[in-house]
């Protein structure tokens, strides 16, 4: 066997005196984000009922509501930019992918000089970069992250949509409601002026009471034009929301059914969240950076093979007797005022940087998901003791009526009475709908979201 050359033994014993003199380090952030999200045994707030939905709009029984929420994930000009940056994402990685593969390149060119035929030159070369350290493919890995990180980002866009078109229409049946409510009370205090009016006739009552009257009167048409306003302010909304500025909104004041959904394991339910999905591909990037960053310390070697020919004829030029060399290079950085170092060390500190943003993205959470399960308790208390003190009110609105015509009860007493009443159907209708948007909340905090 033939002893090698004394000088490629040279440069092998360099390239182990490189790879000697530069510590190669591997930061491992994701896998202990993935252990802080599997460490998460179970949620601290209990659950009475709750049902196993899939997707965001099994919670709502409501066809009007689905089918905006579909006609928005269709035209959402968001969205739309969405999707055409997943297809730039897509693109970037084919292109990270030929960079593992072998370049090659065909020159042709015609040389004329006078009283001479013309000559033709042809050049073809191929070039490799080996990637015998795995950053060609790191630098792969990491666009494949990002291409899914794209991904995931217009998920989270499309869960965040479908919820807030959700909460929207709920609002848009409780302003309804609100409306009506004003209405009603609206009605009632120009009776109060008619009767007024009419037992100042018969002499039972003085028209001091008549101005008070009046200005209640005045007070609610002005709350109304208000609420009125409000309406078709979120009837905009939802136009903004869908897509389409001719969006048909049907008349409704009624409260669709908002079922509440289950809450299982921590980890299963968070697990599906986009927005800790991204920060933990934000992680897993920044780990294969930092990969990438300790590899640039280390040498790197590529092949170049060049076939070139020169004849006065294109056809022997391209095709006869080439001439070929063959070169292998080996790169290796040996000087570079320590930029290299300190750009994988900025690499390193990058990729705890994710990790620690990964940690509050959790715990936010989390208490996302404590927060909506505690308020479900809480609103339903405080639904039903609404709902008590609203019977009770409308009990006395009735006889308290009767009583003001009999001249038992003076006009600032009934009115109290009336205000109470109309006050209460207000926060009925509130509490109603921070009840179910609470539930869509919840949903949206245990990782159901719209079909991608």
């Amino acid at each position: 066997m033939k002893a090698p050359p004394v000088k490629a033994l040279g440069l092998a014993a360099l390239c182990c005196l490189l790879m000697a003199c530069v510590p190669i380090k591997e930061t491992h952030f994701s896998a202990q984000g993935q252990q802080q999200l599997d460490g998460l045994a179970e949620w601290r707030q209990s659950q009475e009922t709750g049902i196993a939905a899939t997707k965001l709009t099994d919670l709502i029984d409501s066809p009007v509501a689905i089918e905006l929420v579909e006609h928005g994930l269709k035209h959402n000009p968001g969205l739309q930019q969405s999707a055409f940056a997943i297809e730039i994402a897509r693109q970037t990685v084919v292109s990270a992918q030929g960079d593992l593969l072998p370049e090659s390149s065909l020159t042709l060119g015609q040389n004329k000089t006078e009283g001479e035929s013309s000559r033709y030159q042809t050049n073809v070369s191929v070039s490799w970069t080996l990637d015998w350290l795995g950053k060609l493919k790191d630098g792969v890995d990491v666009q494949e992250a990002a291409l899914l990180n794209t991904i995931v980002a217009d998920q989270y866009a499309r869960d965040l949509l479908a919820s807030s078109i959700m909460n929207t229409w709920l609002q848009w049946v409780q302003q309804q409601q609100l409306i009506d409510i004003e209405r009603q009370r609206l009605k009632v205090l120009e009776q109060n002026e008619t009767t007024i009016v009419e037992r100042y006739r018969k002499g039972l009552d003085a028209l001091s009471d008549l101005d008070s009257a009046r200005s209640q009167s005045a007070s609610s048409r002005a709350t109304l034009a208000s609420n009125v306003e409000a309406h078709q302010a979120l009837g905009r909304a939802l136009a903004v929301l869908t897509g389409d500025q001719d969006v048909v909104l049907q008349a409704a004041d009624q409260f669709p059914e908002v079922f509440v959904p289950l809450a299982s394991l921590p980890a299963q339910d968070l697990g599906r969240r986009p927005d800790l999905q991204q920060a933990y591909l934000n992680i897993r990037m920044a780990d294969l950076n930092s990969a990438i960053a300790y590899k640039a310390l280390l040498p790197s070697f590529s092949l170049t093979a060049a076939f070139s020919g020169s004849d006065t004829s294109f056809q022997d030029a391209l095709l006869t007797s080439p001439a070929w060399s063959l070169l292998g290079q080996l790169t290796a950085p040996l000087f570079q005022g320590g930029k290299l170092k300190a750009a994988a060390k900025q690499a390193e500190l990058s990729a705890e940087q994710a990790y620690w943003v990964y940690q509050e993205t959790l715990l936010t959470a989390v208490k996302e998901t404590e927060d909506a399960l505690g308020q479900e308790k809480a609103l339903t208390e405080q639904q039903f003791h609404i709902e008590d003190a609203l019977a009770n009110a409308e009990r006395s609105f009735a006889i308290y009526q009767t009583k003001y015509r009999q001249g038992l009860v003076s006009f600032l007493d009934l009115l109290t009475v009336q205000t109470q009443t109309f006050d209460l159907q207000m926060q009925r209708s509130q509490i109603i709908y921070q009840r179910l948007s609470n539930r869509i909340t919840l949903g949206l905090a245990l990782g159901l979201g719209v079909e991608q």
